[in-house]
């Protein structure tokens, strides 16, 4: 009779922890698949706003080297709308990544979007505009690396939670 009861105290516990096992890694899948959805999100949204953000910028400078009237405040404008969303994006990439290259290089594309306005010719600013595409490929192919090895690093992760 105790031999009974022990073996159903056991089949109970084993049961319990095995649930208990399940619904954990449910969480954690759902957890990882979530913020991986976040990431994929965030870098789209960051690849959007950098682009918008050098346009914006080449039709200011454009617009300047063109003719240097005063009237281009809604370009000057536009611009700043553009940095301003550009930036909030990095930041936001920067936090859900965890990595300093892909903020790093995120945020040296959008340095490089600012230095345009230096240009002192057509030919200097698509230079320059050549430059920052050159840099926003650079940065969105790191951003792809991190999302490639994402999987990786989440199974290491629970490799060393169970170690």
């Amino acid at each position: 009779m105790d031999s009974t009861v022990v073996v159903a105290a056991m089949g109970f516990a084993a049961t319990l922890l095995g649930t208990w096992l399940t619904a954990r890694s449910q969480q954690q899948r759902d957890r990882e698949g979530r913020i991986l959805d976040a990431r994929v999100r965030i870098y789209g949204e960051c690849a959007d706003s950098l682009y918008e953000f050098a346009r914006a910028t080449y039709n200011r400078v454009k617009a300047r080297l063109k003719s240097p009237d005063d009237d281009r405040e809604e370009l000057r404008q536009e611009a700043y709308r553009c940095n301003a969303r550009a930036r909030s994006a990095i930041g936001q990439a920067s936090i859900l990544t965890g990595s300093e290259s892909v903020g790093e290089q995120l945020a040296a594309a959008r340095n490089a979007i600012g230095e345009m306005h230096e240009a002192s010719d057509r030919a200097d600013l698509s230079r320059r505009q050549e430059n920052v595409f050159q840099r926003l490929n650079q940065a969105l192919g790191i951003a792809r690396a991190d999302l490639m090895t994402q999987p990786d690093r989440a199974r290491a992760r629970g490799r060393a939670a169970r170690d």
